[in-house]
């Protein structure tokens, strides 16, 4: 017992020493740190870029300040986290973006230099967050009509990146950044195309005269390999190839329907020609609009109206499901329809409609000075001045008139013929788009329905009136929104409670009425090619603009 004590009173100043020396390397270890990362950031300062592991850092001034915020200590000192992040930057493919633009590998790289591993792993975290966030691209350069800039000060901050580091959290915040809504939905569709593109995508069917219900032709064999690769036929195998029976007769029908496309069964020239895009472009086509999910879908309201102008339908959304809906009309691809948020806020009940200078000088002029007193009468458009005081035509020398000199203001009286129908939707907005009523129903009818001028036409302006105006109380109803449609009269009604609307180009949607089909639908105003170049790009620098740093 006594050699046990004295060996012990022997060792224990040897431990303290230890125990000082490592205490001691541990501090230098983490000075030279420290001014290792203080040297770097020096030369950012000088040269604008922050290099390390022989990459170019994406976020350099977000990185700084993380590190400013830990007292330039080191944040990946556990080993789980670095684990964590490496699985987050592969499946980062998953949502239609390339792990290569978050370092994954210069990190697979052997032995790193400390500093370089550091700031390497934190901006592959700060960057992830980003894109999941608000997306790789820059929709603000992309679109010049573009108006929504995200909000992050409540769900990415310098604090809840340090935290998500420290307490081992960064797969719960990385989740949580992801977009709402039918996002889950493309990414689970982005996974099974890519899987039919690894097993060798699926069949071209060849040109010929089109494929008819009851018919036989070789073609018709390829045709149902096409549709059983895509779920589209889920026929009995059994049946024979190249008759075009009624199954696959209601197979291409619902191929047609997720394609926007008239679900009349025939393979004629657009249905074959949708049949025939590869899996590749229907690949990136996901991608695309995975992309455009993550500019717009976070922190969604409970309640809005979504407008989805690529699949001409206008949705009432609450807790996530769509309450109603309605077929719409958008703009024609010269007259593009703005991708926006906004709140609807009136309702103008037999509006006037004052022609725009850029359809009056492109559209109507001409016919105008043809035979003006016959052209106003027939559209029911009176001349007004500048102030606002009438015109009588027939107190005009048109004779003097021309298109480059027309004096006057067009306008539309409220009534039947009037292009915004007999009640608009208001949600003021600098690019004068809002929601309306048409004369033109019958357009209502085909399955691609770009025919505006910009404004969003329609098809069930009384429901959409009478849920609008539920809040102003029970004598709102479709009954007397009717009523005062009847009367003629001019009416504004301003909305108790203002409704969020959220317009969206979405090119690939899930399809409403089959809840394992996503729906592809046509880029009417040529922005996916825009989209996909921006996000195969190496990702650039954009923490500043998010308000992010400060």
């Amino acid at each position: 017992m006594a050699c046990r004590e004295k060996n012990s009173s022997l060792v224990r100043p040897w431990a303290v020493l230890i125990l000082l020396l490592r205490a001691a390397m541990a501090l230098a270890e983490a000075d030279g740190f420290a001014e290792g990362l203080e040297s770097r950031f020096e030369l950012f300062r000088g040269s604008g870029r922050l290099e390390a592991g022989g990459e170019t850092l994406v976020e350099p001034r977000l990185v700084m300040a993380l590190y400013e915020r830990a007292g330039f200590r080191p944040l990946w000192t556990e080993g789980d986290a670095v684990a964590v992040l490496m699985r987050w930057i592969e499946r980062s493919r998953r949502e239609g973006l390339n792990p290569a633009d978050y370092h994954r590998d210069a990190l697979s790289r052997a032995d790193p230099d400390a500093v370089d591993r550091e700031l390497l792993l934190t901006d592959a975290l700060a960057t992830l967050a980003l894109h999941f966030s608000a997306g790789k691209a820059d929709p603000a350069k992309l679109f010049r009509a573009w108006n929504h800039r995200p909000r992050l000060a409540d769900t990415l901050t310098l604090d809840t990146l340090l935290s998500a580091i420290r307490s081992g959290g960064i797969g719960d915040l990385l989740t949580r950044l992801l977009p709402e809504g039918i996002y889950p939905a493309l990414r689970a569709a982005l996974a099974r195309y890519r899987e039919i593109e690894e097993h060798g995508g699926w069949p071209t069917i060849p040109p010929g005269p089109s494929l008819w219900p009851g018919m036989r032709d070789p073609r018709v064999a390829l045709l149902r390999r096409r549709l059983a690769i895509t779920g589209d036929w889920e026929g009995d195998p059994g049946t024979e190839p190249e008759a075009f029976d009624p199954a696959l007769v209601e197979a291409v029908r619902r191929f047609q329907r997720r394609h926007l496309l008239a679900d009349d069964g025939v393979v004629g020239r657009r249905t074959l020609a949708a049949l025939n895009v590869p899996v590749s472009h229907r690949i990136q086509q996901l991608r695309v609009n995975l992309e455009r999910l993550r500019w717009l879908y976070h922190s969604l309201p409970e309640e809005f109206l979504g407008v989805d102008l690529a699949g001409f339908q206008l949705h009432l959304r609450k807790g996530g499901r769509s309450l109603w809906s309605s077929p719409i009309q958008v703009g024609k691809p010269y007259w593009q329809t703005p991708v926006f948020r906004d709140l609807v806020t009136y309702i103008d009940i037999n509006p006037t409609w004052t022609v725009p200078r850029s359809i009056l000088r492109r559209e109507l002029l001409p016919r105008l000075l043809e035979d003006p007193p016959g052209f106003l009468a027939r559209h029911d458009m009176e001349l007004l001045l500048p102030d606002g005081r009438r015109v009588d035509p027939a107190t005009v020398d048109w004779t003097a008139v021309t298109p480059r000199n027309f004096p006057f203001i067009l306008r539309q009286r409220p009534g039947p013929r009037n292009a915004l129908g007999r009640i608009k939707f208001m949600f003021p907005n600098p690019f004068h788009v809002y929601l309306h009523d048409t004369p033109s129903k019958a357009l209502f009818r085909r399955p691609r329905r770009a025919f505006s001028h910009g404004c969003i036409r329609v098809a069930e302006p009384l429901e959409l009136a009478e849920i609008l105006l539920a809040p102003n109380g029970p004598q709102w109803t479709r009954a007397r929104v009717q009523a005062l449609i009847d009367s003629g009269r001019t009416r504004t009604v301003v909305l108790q409670r203002p409704m969020p609307i959220l317009i969206v180009y979405l090119t690939a949607a899930k399809d409403l009425q089959d809840s394992g089909g996503v729906q592809f639908r046509p880029d009417l105003y040529r922005r996916d090619p825009r989209v996909l170049r921006a996000l195969d790009r190496t990702p650039g620098e954009k923490a500043p603009a998010l308000g992010i740093v400060h």
